[in-house]
C-alpha cells in the first residue's frame, strides 16, 4: 500500500530583543513586554496551528560597574554584553517618576549604547517617561515623540528641539517608537507585534491576551507608514484627507482641484510619492478600514460597506477579496469577536 506523508516545514525569523533593566526601572515595564511576546509564541499556535512567523530572543540589558550585561529571558545567571552585539529592537522602560532626572544623569553609559545600537540599524522604543533616556540620546532631535501627559512639559524643557505630541499613545518615527502612559504599553506591544509579525498575529495576540488593538486616529492606516515617506507635502495632504474622509464620495476630478492640479499631473504625481494611483489609495484605505471594523464590530457586513463608502456590495466583495484574498464574511468569521476557537477544540469532537 503506498502511502502518502506530508510534511509541512514552518519557517520563521529571528528576532534579538534588548529590554534595558536599569536601576529604578519600573518592573512591570521590563518584565511585561517580555511576558506578552512569550505569552504570544506559547499560545497564539493553539490558535492557528502553526508556530509565529517570529521567534523572539530576549535578553535584559543593564550596566554594573561600568560594564553592560546581559540575562537572556528564563536564565538567572547574567553574562558580559560583547561590544559587537547588535540588537534588532532595544526597548526602553518607564523609570519611577520621582527618579527621572537622576536616571539620565546615572546611565550615560546605557545612553551611548543605544546611540550605537541605532546606528547599527537597531531600532528603539521606548514607554512612557522612558521617553526621557531616549531623549537623551539626541536621537528624537528634528523628530516627534510622546510620552505620559504629566510630564510632557518636563520633556519640552529638557529636549526642546523634539516635538512633543503628549495627546498621542504612540509615535512611529520609522525606526524610533514611543508610546504614553506607563500601561498603554500593552497596546503598544501589539502595534509592533503588528508590526514586526503581521496583521493576523496581532489580532490573535490582542484577543488571546484581552488587550486592545491601538485604536487612536494615526494609527488606523499604519499599513501605509511607507507610503508616507516621501517628500511631497501636497500628496501628504492629500494622502490625509483620503484617509480621513475615505467614506465619504471622493473622486480624483475633486482632489486634483483641491490641490490645484490637473487630473493627469495629480495623478502622476501620487503615484509617484506613492506608489499607488489616487483611486488605488483611497480603495486600500476603505478595505483597510473595513477590515479593522469586521475585526471589532458586532454589525453586519453590509453596515460596514455602507461606513466605508461603499453602496455596491457586490463591488465591496470584489474588491475586498483582491486585496485580503477572501470575502469580508470569511474575515469576519475568522477574525471577528467570535471567529476566533482554539484548533483543539474542533478536534476533539
Amino acid at each position: 500500500m503506498e502511502v502518502n506523508i506530508a510534511i509541512i516545514i514552518y519557517i520563521q525569523n529571528y528576532m534579538r530583543i534588548a529590554i534595558l533593566d536599569y536601576e529604578n526601572a519600573v518592573p512591570s515595564s521590563v518584565a511585561g513586554p517580555a511576558d506578552i511576546l512569550a505569552a504570544m509564541a506559547r499560545t497564539a499556535p493553539l490558535l492557528t496551528g502553526s508556530p509565529v512567523s517570529v521567534r523572539f530572543e530576549i535578553d535584559f540589558v543593564k550596566e554594573k560597574d561600568g560594564q553592560l550585561w546581559r540575562k537572556a529571558m528564563g536564565t538567572a545567571v547574567p553574562t558580559k554584553l560583547p561590544k559587537e552585539e547588535v540588537y534588532d529592537l532595544v526597548i526602553v522602560p518607564a523609570m519611577e517618576s520621582d527618579k527621572i532626572l537622576p536616571v539620565v544623569q546615572q546611565e550615560r553609559r546605557l545612553i551611548d549604547w543605544l546611540r550605537q545600537q541605532h546606528l547599527q540599524r537597531a531600532e528603539l522604543a521606548s514607554i512612557c517617561v522612558g521617553a526621557f533616556l531616549l531623549g537623551a540620546t539626541g536621537l528624537l532631535n528634528g523628530k516627534v515623540a510622546t510620552t505620559h501627559w504629566l510630564f510632557a512639559d518636563r520633556f519640552r524643557a529638557l529636549y526642546p528641539e523634539v516635538e512633543v505630541q503628549d495627546d498621542k499613545i504612540i509615535v512611529d518615527q520609522g525606526s524610533i517608537y514611543t508610546c504614553g502612559g506607563a500601561f498603554s504599553f500593552t497596546t503598544f506591544m501589539m502595534y509592533l507585534v503588528e508590526k514586526f509579525c503581521g496583521h493576523e498575529a496581532a489580532i490573535i495576540t490582542s484577543k488571546i491576551l484581552m488587550i486592545n488593538m491601538h485604536q487612536q486616529p494615526q494609527d488606523a492606516f499604519s499599513i501605509f507608514r511607507l507610503q508616507h515617506d516621501h517628500t511631497d507635502d501636497v500628496i501628504g495632504k492629500a494622502q490625509q484627507f483620503i484617509e480621513k474622509n475615505y467614506a465619504d464620495a471622493i473622486s480624483v476630478e475633486a482632489l486634483a482641484a483641491q490641490y490645484n492640479m490637473s487630473i493627469r499631473h495629480f495623478i502622476r504625481r501620487f503615484e509617484q510619492a506613492t506608489g499607488n494611483t489616487p483611486l488605488a489609495y483611497l480603495q486600500r484605505v476603505r478595505i483597510e478600514a473595513a477590515k479593522k471594523m469586521l475585526e471589532s464590530s458586532r454589525e453586519g457586513v453590509e453596515q460596514i460597506a455602507f461606513r466605508c463608502g461603499y453602496e455596491d456590495m457586490s463591488f465591496f466583495r470584489k474588491i475586498f477579496k483582491r486585496y485580503v484574498a477572501m470575502t469580508p464574511k470569511a474575515y469576519k468569521e475568522k477574525y471577528g469577536q467570535n471567529g476566533l476557537r482554539l484548533v483543539t477544540a474542533g478536534m476533539a469532537s
